[in-house]
């Protein structure tokens, strides 16, 4: 079955063209007037910079119809949380908006979203941490940069897939920046542990996905046109990242949990600790 998604005039829809035009006004007047009061936040109050950006993800997704519901244990907030770090699969680019609803999240993103239009501006001002995945001082650079944000607890995101699937299967894990857990133990010796949280991400309609080759505004298009989607985040019990944990152990079983979760099955104890 292919994946392309392209707009067909005949399924044009006035609701569909209503929604399309909401999120487009929603981003453009996001991007004029709400992209520079929240970079004076960062700046001047950033115990404060959570609300716009959370206040617009659920708004964008109430336009395109995507309900988030959230199952388990999500992670604490607050000073007085552990540094944390959410391990999600990745299905489409709604999954970052989705995470979004919950708190700001700085996210883990390859180099080339920063160059691109309005949406480099937006990930920028969510703090997200951009990488070159072919450099490996890039990605010491990033695990240090995630490091640092977990330390001032703030929430970090990793799709260790690197890419989107149609959410059918996880794909492989990659274990490097796992380490960035590590290296927020080497420089704040008061840290006991990292608490990891393995998130599914799952959605009720076969039009979500969206590949990593889909252009993007007829994906956007596609949600718009289309009936309410339920997006599931699924979490299971924080797993502990000390000083005698091995990074690949830790990937796998992220990725061991969120099949069990995708699959619908009863939670397992892995070799690894839970919180």
């Amino acid at each position: 079955m292919s994946h392309k998604i392209a707009i067909e005039t005949d399924s044009l829809n006035p609701m569909a063209t209503l929604r399309a035009a909401g999120v487009f006004s929603l981003i453009m007047v996001s991007f004029i007037v709400g992209a520079p009061l929240q970079w004076v936040i960062l700046h001047f109050a950033p115990k404060k910079s959570a609300a716009l950006p959370v206040l617009f993800n659920h708004l964008l997704l109430s336009l395109l119809q995507i309900k988030v519901v959230v199952r388990g244990e999500s992670p604490k907030r607050g000073p007085d949380a552990p540094p944390q770090l959410l391990v999600s699969n990745h299905v489409s680019w709604s999954d970052v908006p989705a995470l979004g609803t919950l708190n700001t999240i700085s996210f883990l993103s390859k180099r080339e979203v920063s160059r691109w239009p309005i949406i480099g501006t937006f990930a920028r001002l969510q703090r997200t941490i951009f990488v070159e995945r072919e450099s490996r001082k890039s990605i010491r650079d990033a695990n240090a940069a995630m490091a640092r944000r977990m330390l001032v607890r703030g929430w970090v995101a990793l799709f260790p897939e690197g890419t989107t699937t149609d959410g059918s299967m996880v794909g492989r894990f990659h274990s490097s920046h796992f380490a960035a857990a590590r290296d927020l133990l080497e420089i704040a010796p008061e840290v006991e542990a990292v608490h990891v949280h393995a998130v599914a991400i799952r959605y009720s309609a076969a039009h979500a996905p969206w590949l990593g080759d889909d252009l993007l505004l007829p994906h956007v298009w596609a949600l718009a046109k289309g009936g309410p989607v339920t997006c599931e985040l699924l979490f299971s019990p924080p797993i502990l990242f000390d000083r005698t944990t091995d990074r690949k152990a830790i990937a796998l079983e992220c990725t061991k949990r969120i099949e069990a979760m995708l699959a619908g099955e009863k939670m397992r104890e892995g070799a690894v600790r839970t919180a």
